[in-house]
């Protein structure tokens, strides 16, 4: 056998797990390291463990192993958990795959090769990570041989006929070294760069030829008659060539330079098109697409400029006019250091010879007309989008470093100016700085400490106070570049950080607020380079003063990424979608432009694949298909998708155009559903994400706000696996699915974890390393001692090193002082040589080496000039060597960090990777390009794409992307950049344009916008007449502020009328001048808001929260005086306050825009673009109203338009409508935010008129009715004691005496409402009683239990115990439904249905406005709701029969007069009308032209025909009239009054058993007489209205019960699913099963989280529940509403009139009451606590399951402890089955017990598990058996559903027979929750017939009203119904529910 052959030269020097001993590379003799030994008390881990140290005898640890032997760190390694068979097996087959590489190759073995790279593909496929991980390690391990079988693969020549057997046994090896688990694996990225480094060989001398080689054979392969290969196979083949060829190319770049790749890449190119099948298939688009990637790279490595013409496409043309005259190419270089054509190679930091540079910069056009010295549009696309970022961030910063570095140089003292100024950018400088010290963590890195005095603001603060500003201060914030600017040698230099720590902590050293004069912050260099690290140590050795510049507006690390990533897509010239980024622009002819022909994404073009949109269809059980290769204009699917689809037209074709092309745009102007129809796209991609292998989909934004709002929206559709990227999210609904919380949970494999302990040992030794260099440079600068030099002389001039010996050449030894620190000179003269002696030394004529050749004859010759000069060379020296050292150390260190990182991603990688959505801003995507380009996603989404600059927008596109879709707006805001001068806003920065997106640069057309919003169907703006308006004004603006950094406007009038007009509202203003004096002025009224973005503006432009502040400080009354009309007109405390450049995006009801421009010159700065015009326009839902100077904005075409349109509308104006001109106005024209007239709206909950001014709806809310209180206390009927009807009634607190308890005594004093539970007064009358266990005898009120736990015996113990088509395909016809509206009328009220034609379903309530009026208010309800009956005293009144004294709803209790009224009209002739009504004006009997009206219904005459006298007429409310005579036979008089033989009314007549059939209707026109319209009728029409408001009531409290049913059920099915996410949470399935996975406190935090907002959720369900409840209590019931006014006017009246009508106040009836209702809504409360009580329970249980597993978990139960719940719930649920039996509704009992049952079963297995309150349990267990047993027997009874729940009951009752520890299956539950689908159903208003059962309970039968069937009351099974339309006996008709 052969020896194996040599490793390469040239080969990078790889160090594998194992480390090779350095020895004494750190320098020091062995009488240092003698010295040192005693310090070494540790043992050294890695000398342990491999029995080897890098460090060598400089270690600073033992390493001696005897002495160490028995100390923990003498263990090697931890005792490793049994395996499991699976792994045992994947070991074994790992094992016996290895041996393969254990021995050299054998010649022509193709069975060990095939054997071998086989079993490796086997391996790469398996499920185990850590075989996976160990492969390529292995394969490129130095002690094995897999670099020789990769030889003897990549050696291999087919002979004849072997071409077959040459792919066969290539075929695996390329998908090994192509597969995704080493590709995409970060961690064992290093071995598979050393693996690819060997394939390529010198300059790809080794893969070349292979891959030649291989071609040829694919080729002959496939030509070869006798051969069959599959397509597949083939395909397989190629793909994976292409593959190994870009990636070999990537990682040797060098390879690129090979004289036969140009031949290899066409040999792929034909084999590509001999064989391919379908040009669209995706094997052949990915080869194509492969080979165009490599020919750039070669072409762009061999530099070659490409002339020919792209292909045409039909494309676009830009709206943006630019200078078409061409220009001289401009070649980038030489101009300074960092000057260069290629991008890769400039630094993106500007380097001190580029800030010097005067220079013009080189700033290449985006017009591609303009000339570039690139060819390529792709790589010119790439250069200039590059130049332009970096000369956007840097620019104006370079500019002024470049004027400060000069006027250093120029006036040293600027240094230590406290006055510095850095010209004109936004920076902060801190002179008299110094690099204090500098250290190194293994953690932190390289790390120096800058010190400076505190700012001269601060300068007469205490420290305290320095410490508090430092804190509020966003200066220094983390991540901050930072330059320091010193002089060295009269020339001045810089050094750029990064604020590395901001620490105000007054114990820290290193602190902003530990010292009274100095500051200090920490600090990184921005760039490890060599030059830096050696002048930082210069700086900090040398004590060198300078200036720190803090530039706050600059983040490396949000643009750093975003320009490595351009770097790199030159470097590979990769520019993904080039053809559609890039089209070529060419003027169409005609006069439509053509699109472009975009195909659908590659991963689409397979055959047969469609897309499925069953995910966003109305029916979710039907299905729809798309083929990606839909047209666009396709009407028929178009149709179809808006009809099956919430979508709309629009929205329909956009969907059509993102998912059939791979390069797709979304736009439309606000309001239109752009990110509805991207979460609706989203779920499509998401329905075929599997089929596709799409990976996870990227969705990119380019704020933080607007990502969160996406991905709340997918959440709110049901996407849970959604992964957020980035610490600054601010939502609380993504916190639990943030990468950094999720990952978390993820474990690393055995590789990594051994890895990474690995590399933080090696770090360790580093950092000790690394701070003993750094001492070792102070040493020698600051103590030049003969320790100091010794090292160095010994290895550089040993002749002058043994001169300095202790030992002369007798033997004798020198003592005392060194002989080195006797010869050097003074400190003296060395000082006097670093200052004015240079220019002697200067003058010398000796040279350094002139000296050493004196010092090496004899070194005490030298003068002490010339031992001077020679101690500087040798520190000079010194400091070279240890910086060099030093600089080498640190860079590796930085290369284990970056290692350590990349291990830490794969992690982040994997769990990425079975995300469905991935959520991330622009810059975090592309600072985290590295990992997710291994997560292989082929759909990236980008939203708010119109404000992503184009450089972020391509850093965007994922080398695997194969689908983008960009969605956005470009008429609205342009992105956002730091220097004017490359704004296309700017004539100078046209050629650049670098704020125009890619989005716009791209969109195609123009389309009309809305110059403000439309208002006219969203809901009026209150106290305001009109919903748009422009306050227009001449008030003069201010100009911008002197300071530099507020170069802002404002406008002080505006800021008042904008102050004095807020309401409800949100304040729109474009600049941040105004922005910072509406907060100062508002502030002082509400609370705040303010966008981070607009803080940030703020600070930008120098505004800080002190200067708001200064203008007044506001004390805590003040604050709290200020609140209190807010709170009471409940207006919102919280205003949003924004600039129009922050508000893109959002949106608000009302919005107020301060314009602030008011000039003579019309200027108005950038609000003249339309972009801007049309975000600030489009914000307003309900409302807008514009503060400005219109002459100042008129000349721009724009405002022009907008100005005119509401001049059209009168809607500008000096004052608005209510006069308002002046901030002042408001307060004294609209006080209540109304008019100044009363207000004639009803109270809804008492009928009292509003005693208050003109108001908004809200002011009804919190408005105390002053009017006496006229309700009763139920069931004693005690009038309410309050004073004022406003308060609320409480309990009744009449007190009563001598009342006997259920103890035998009696109490005085007890209060009514006492009474209604006797066992809950407190008896204090002393007993005698014996305590249980102790037996002693106390004395104790009566009341006191001595029994409770609670007792605690008070005598002294010692015994311890006182404690369209069919299913077949076929198509059948839909016929259209009708579209007219239906107009049938409602049966109670004058309104006709408004739907559309409902095919003679019920018309269901009427929502018009209610017409329900008196004199004193009117009804603001609905008028399907239940008014509010008015309890005002009755205006009927006449001065022959008197006044009505009863309550204005209520039946008059007067009797009518027949009599003429006796007034005159203003005609002058007698009033027509009866006595007692409104006279009517208009039919005077004389003058009016009615003469012909038939008014006698009875003798048919005329109005000119009868006597006045005899028949006075009443005119209804509709207005026809009719004599008295007629409509008191009509309306049915004879049934309230008793009449006499001469037709007078004489007494009142007992309506108490009577119900009224129907309200009274107008003999013409049929309409309802209107209440109160005809006093004379009021007491049979308020007897009809008071029954119809009855059964309003219970319809309507039907539907809301129903409602909430609803929600109960939902939140049950919630709290299921969130429950088994807790518990699995709870309990972490481990990654092996013979490990023990914990629960982390992120997770233990994240539970906390989730349960308290599960419990939020309840508690409010529960809140609304009980509102419902308390709205439908008895005594809110309309009619009893009215029966509690009635008794209270009848207690009013005098005694005398009250025994004289005796016999009609005894007889009003207490109106009957439904009480299902209430109890409906009862049970619905004892439902939801029932469900939250069994969720609470089980929780309970799997925490403390969790907690006996692992005792530090605390997780505390929000809310209380479940079985302390449980006792107030079964308390309710007695009393809810009591009142049910005595109602006999025995269906609720039954559930109710059921409740309870449940309850007691789970609160006795809670209990017993925990053993506390057992007993109390067990009492509880019995009962429900007992309520269980009645239950039984109440579902024998017929009432609906009855059967199944009484299945429910039998089901417990086994249950319960159990013992408390045997499991409740989930089959039982779901039995038990299965018959529990049942509950009150709702009752709809139709056209039937309503009827009472035996019980009272009312039920309604629909078509034609009658009964035909039997049936049984679904309340309490009695039967109801009939045959024959003859109903059962006992069942009546409930005429007061019809109608």
């Amino acid at each position: 056998m052969a020896p194996p052959a040599p490793r390469e030269r040239g080969r990078p020097f790889r160090r594998g797990l194992g480390f090779s001993e350095r020895g004494g590379g750190r320098g020091g003799s062995s009488r240092e390291v003698e010295e040192n030994r005693g310090r070494k008390l540790n043992a050294c881990r890695q000398f342990q463990q491999t029995r080897n140290c890098r460090f060598g005898a400089q270690c600073k640890f033992s390493h001696d192993l005897s002495s160490n032997s028995n100390s923990v760190g003498s263990r090697p390694f931890r005792e490793t958990p049994e395996e499991t068979p699976e792994q045992q097996r994947a070991k074994a087959d790992y094992n016996s795959w290895k041996r393969n590489i254990k021995n050299l190759p054998v010649p022509n073995d193709t069975r060990t090769i095939e054997r071998l790279w086989s079993g490796a593909l086997d391996i790469l496929n398996d499920d185990d990570r850590d075989w996976k991980q160990m492969l390529p390690r292995d394969l490129d391990d130095d002690d094995k041989y897999g670099r020789d079988h990769i030889r003897a693969l990549l050696t291999m020549v087919a002979n004849n006929h072997g071409s077959s057997q040459f792919v066969k046994l290539s075929r695996p090896f390329l998908l090994v070294i192509t597969h995704p688990a080493l590709l995409d694996c970060l961690s064992v990225d290093t071995y598979v760069g050393g693996l690819y480094n060997f394939i390529s060989g010198n300059h790809g001398t080794r893969a070349i030829p292979f891959f030649q080689r291989l071609s040829n054979s694919l080729l002959e392969e496939y030509l070869e008659a006798t051969v069959s290969t599959s397509t597949a196979t083939l395909e397989t083949t190629l793909i994976a060539m292409a593959t190994a060829l870009c990636e070999l190319l990537r990682r040797e770049q060098r390879a690129t330079f090979n004289e036969e790749l140009p031949d290899l890449l066409n040999s792929l190119e034909n084999i590509a098109e001999i064989t391919r099948a379908d040009r669209q298939s995706m094997a052949f688009q990915i080869v194509t697409n492969r080979i165009g990637e490599l020919r750039a790279m070669v072409a762009r490595a061999n530099g070659l400029v490409n002339h020919t013409e792209e292909p045409q496409l039909k494309g676009i043309s830009t709206t943006v006019v630019t200078s078409t005259y061409p220009r001289d190419v401009v070649l980038p270089q030489g101009r300074h250091d960092n000057d260069n054509m290629d991008i890769t190679k400039i630094n993106i930091l500007p380097t001190e010879d580029e800030i010097r540079s005067n220079h013009p910069e080189f700033l290449p056009s985006t017009d591609l007309d303009q000339p570039h010295f690139l060819a390529d549009q792709a790589q010119r696309h790439l250069d200039t989008h590059f130049r332009l970022l970096r000369h956007d961030i840097f620019g104006e910063l370079k500019e002024a470093l470049g004027g400060l570095m000069l006027a250093v140089e120029n006036n040293s003292t600027l240094l230590d100016n406290s006055k510095l100024s850095v010209g004109n950018i936004r920076a902060y400088p801190y002179p008299k700085a110094q690099i204090k010290h500098i250290s190194f963590d293994h953690r932190q890195g390289l790390e120096a400490q800058i010190s400076f005095p505190h700012p001269l603001l601060l300068r007469k603060k205490s420290l305290p106070e320095k410490r508090k500003w430092w804190e509020d201060s966003k200066r220094l914030e983390e991540g901050v570049l930072l330059c320091f600017v010193s002089l060295k040698n009269a020339k001045s230099s810089l050094l750029f950080f990064t604020t590395s720590r901001k620490c105000t902590d007054a114990k820290k050293n290193c602190s902003l607020g530990s010292h009274d004069n100095q500051a200090s912050i920490s600090a990184k260099l921005a760039t490890l380079r060599q030059d830096d690290v050696e002048l930082m140590t210069h700086l900090s050795c040398h004590n060198v003063r300078g200036v720190l510049i803090e530039f706050p507006g600059v983040l490396l690390a949000t643009f750093i990424p975003i320009l490595e990533n351009l770097q790199a897509m030159q470097k590979l010239s990769r520019l993904p979608f080039r053809q559609w980024i890039l089209p070529d622009r060419i003027s169409t002819q005609g006069s439509s432009s053509k699109h472009l022909e975009i195909p659908p994404p590659l991963y689409a073009r397979g055959p047969n694949f469609e897309f499925s949109l069953q995910k966003i269809l109305k029916d979710p059980g039907s299905n729809a298909l798309m083929s990606p290769r839909e047209s666009v204009n396709n009407e028929a699917i178009i149709d179809q998708l808006s009809a099956r689809t919430e979508l709309d037209r629009g929205q329909c074709k956009a969907l059509i155009s993102a998912l059939t092309r791979e390069f797709a745009f979304i736009q439309g102007p606000p309001g239109t559903g752009k990110s509805f129809l991207g979460v609706r796209l989203m779920r499509v991609l998401l329905d075929c994400k599997r089929k596709a292998h799409l990976g996870p989909i990227v969705v990119v934004c380019y704020t933080n706000h607007a990502l969160d709002q996406f991905l709340e929206n997918l959440l709110d559709v049901g996407i849970e696996k959604i992964l957020r990227m980035g610490g600054q999210s601010h939502s609380t609904r993504l916190e639990g699915k943030n990468l950094r919380v999720v990952s978390q949970g993820e474990g690393k494999t055995k590789f990594e974890g051994y890895t990474v302990a690995t590399i933080y040992k090696e770090l360790e030794h580093l950092e000790t390393a690394i701070n003993l260099a750094l001492d070792e440079l102070h040493d020698v600068e600051k103590r030049q001692e003969w320790p100091n030099f010794k090292k160095h002389l010994a290895n550089n001039y040993p002749t002058i090193h043994s001169k300095f010996s202790r030992i002369d050449k007798d033997g004798f030894e020198t003592v005392g002082r060194e002989p080195f620190d006797l010869w050097r000179p003074t400190g003296k003269l060395l000082g006097k040589s670093n200052s004015s002696d240079q220019s002697e030394q200067a003058n010398s004529t000796s040279t350094i080496q002139q000296i050493l050749v004196s010092a090496n004859a004899n070194i005490y010759s030298l003068s002490q000039r010339d031992r001077v000069r020679l101690i500087e060379h040798w520190i000079q020296e010194i400091r070279e060597d240890v910086t060099d050292r030093l600089y080498e150390l640190v860079k590796e260190a930085d290369g284990l960090r970056k290692k350590l990182a990349n291990i830490h991603d794969d992690v982040d990688r994997r769990v990425l990777q079975t995300a469905d959505v991935i959520g991330v801003t622009t810059t975090g995507l592309a600072k985290r390009i590295s990992t997710l380009k291994h997560v292989k996603c082929k759909v990236v989404i980008c939203e708010e794409a119109g404000e992503v600059m184009e450089p972020h927008m391509i850093s965007a596109l994922l080398p695997s992307v194969e689908h983008f879709i960009q969605i956005g707006d470009h008429e609205q805001l342009r992105p956002q950049i730091n220097n004017y001068s490359l704004s296309l806003e700017n004539p100078r920065g046209l050629p650049y344009q670098l704020d125009r997106s890619q989005f716009e640069r791209l969109s195609v057309g123009e389309r009309g916008r809305p110059a403000f919003p439309s208002t006219k169907i969203l809901p009026d703006v209150v106290g305001m007449r009109k919903n748009v308006f422009w306050l227009d004004h001449d008030n003069a603006e201010e100009g911008s502020h002197e300071d530099i950094h507020q170069k802002s406007h404002s406008n002080v009038w505006e800021v008042e009328i904008t102050h004095a007009l807020v309401r409800h509202i949100v304040l729109l203003t474009p600049y941040t001048g105004q922005l910072q004096k509406l907060r100062t002025a508002m502030r002082n009224d509400f609370e705040i808001v303010i966008s981070e973005r607009d803080e940030e503006a703020l600070e930008k432009e120098g505004f800080n929260a002190e200067d708001s502040g200064s203008e007044g400080e506001q004390t805590s009354s003040q604050v709290s005086s200020r609140s209190k009309p807010l709170e009471k007109k409940k207006l919102s405390e919280l205003l949003r306050i924004s600039t129009v450049d922050n508000f893109q995006g959002e949106e608000a009801r009302v919005i107020i825009v301060s314009l602030v421009r008011s000039n003579k010159r019309k200027k108005v700065g950038f609000l003249r673009t339309t972009n801007r015009i049309n975000v600030l326009l489009s914000r307003a839902q309900h409302g807008m109203y514009l503060i400005g100077n219109a002459d100042t904005y008129s000349d721009v075409p724009m405002w022009e338009r907008v100005i005119s349109a509401l001049q059209s509308t009168d809607s500008v104006g000096k004052a608005f409508e209510m006069e308002a001109s002046q901030p002042d106005d408001f307060a004294k024209l609209s006080p209540e935010g109304g008019c100044q007239l009363a207000c004639d709206r009803r109270l809804p909950d008492c009928g009292h008129r509003c005693q208050a001014r003109c108001h908004s709806e809200s002011m009804h809310q919190v408005f105390a009715c002053p009017q006496p209180c006229q309700r009763l206390h139920k069931p004693c009927n005690h009038s309410c004691q309050k004073k004022t009807c406003g308060e609320d009634c409480g309990p009744c607190m009449v007190r009563w005496d001598n009342i006997p308890l259920p103890c035998g005594h009696s109490k005085n004093g007890v209060q009514c409402f006492q009474l209604q539970d006797l066992r809950k007064i407190v008896c204090k009358v002393l007993v005698h009683r014996q305590v249980p266990g102790c037996k002693h005898i106390v004395e104790v009120p009566c009341s006191r239990d001595v029994s409770a736990e609670s007792f605690s015996c008070p005598t002294a113990c010692t015994c311890g115990r006182c404690n369209k088509k069919d299913g077949d395909g076929q198509p059948i016809a839909k016929h259209f439904s009708c579209t007219k509206t239906c107009g049938r009328r409602f049966g109670t009220c004058n309104h006709n249905c408004p739907k559309l034609c409902h095919s003679g379903s019920d018309c269901g309530p009427c929502f018009s406005a209610c017409e329900v009026r008196c004199a004193h208010s009117r009804c603001t309800q609905r008028c399907h709701q239940a008014c509010a009956p008015c309890v005002e005293k009755c205006t009927w009144s006449c001065e022959h029969k008197g006044d009505c004294t009863m309550p204005c709803s209520a039946p008059c209790n007067r009797l009518p007069c027949n009599k003429r009224c006796s007034r005159n009209l203003s005609c002058g002739h007698q009033c027509p009308g009866i006595c007692g009504e409104i006279c009517p004006e208009s039919y005077c009997h004389t003058c009016s032209a009615k003469q012909d009206a038939r008014v006698d219904m009875l003798e048919f005459k005329s109005y000119g025909e009868i006597d006045l006298d005899e028949t006075p007429i009443v005119v209804l409310g509709c207005g026809h009239f009719f004599t008295a005579e007629t409509l008191d036979g009509h309306m049915g008089m004879s049934e309230v009054y008793t009449i006499d033989a001469l037709g007078e009314f004489t007494e009142l007549r007992d309506m108490s058993n009577e119900l009224a059939i129907s309200i009274p209707r107008c003999p013409d026109c049929q309409c309802a007489v209107r209440q109160y319209a005809t006093q004379r009728y009021n007491r049979v029409i308020n007897r009809a209205v008071i029954d119809e408001l009855s059964k309003r009531f219970l319809v309507t409290g039907k539907e809301e019960l129903r409602g909430l049913e609803l929600e109960i059920k939902k939140m049950e099915q919630d709290l299921e699913v969130s429950r088994d996410e807790i518990t699995k949470s709870l309990h972490p399935k481990p990654m092996f099963t013979y490990s023990v996975e914990k629960v982390t406190p992120a997770q233990v935090i994240g539970i906390t989280k989730k349960l308290q907002g599960r419990h939020e959720k309840v508690r409010n369900l529960e809140k609304k529940i009980k509102s419902f409840r308390d709205k439908v209590a008895e005594e809110n019931q309309p009619a009893q509403k009215l029966h509690n006014a009635t008794i209270h006017a009848a207690r009013q009246r005098s005694i005398d009139s009250l025994m004289a009508d005796l016999n009609v106040v005894d007889k009003v009836p207490a109106v009957p009451r439904d009480r299902r209702i209430t109890l409906g809504a009862r049970l619905a409360k004892i439902k939801m606590e029932h469900i939250a009580l069994v969720d609470k329970f089980s929780i309970a249980q799997e925490v403390r399951s969790a907690q006996l597993r692992q005792p530090e978990i605390s997780i505390k139960m929000p809310g209380g402890v479940p079985n302390q719940l449980a006792k107030l719930f079964f308390q309710t649920c007695r009393t809810f089955t009591n009142d049910c039996d005595a109602e006999n509704l025995p269906k609720l009992a039954v559930e109710a017990s059921i409740y309870y049952s449940r309850i007691a079963l789970a609160n006795e297995n809670f209990c017993r598990s925990a053993n506390v309150d057992v007993e109390h349990a067990s009492k509880y267990v019995e009962t429900a058996k007992e309520l269980l047993t009645k239950a039984e027997e109440l579902c024998k009874q017929p009432f609906q559903n009855a059967k199944e729940l009484r299945k429910a009951v039998e089901q417990l009752m086994k249950l319960l027979q159990r013992q408390w520890y045997e499991e409740i299956t989930a089959e039982e539950i779901a039995a038990i929750k299965n018959a529990m689908v049942s509950g009150p159903g709702g009752i709809a208003t139709h056209s039937g017939h309503w009827y009472n059962c035996v019980n009272g309970h009312p039920f309604a039968i629909g078509e034609c009203g009658m009964p035909m069937q039997l049936a049984r009351c679904p309340e309490c099974g009695e039967p109801v119904g009939g045959q024959n339309h003859q109903g059962v006996a006992g069942v009546t008709r409930a005429m007061n529910m019809e109608h």
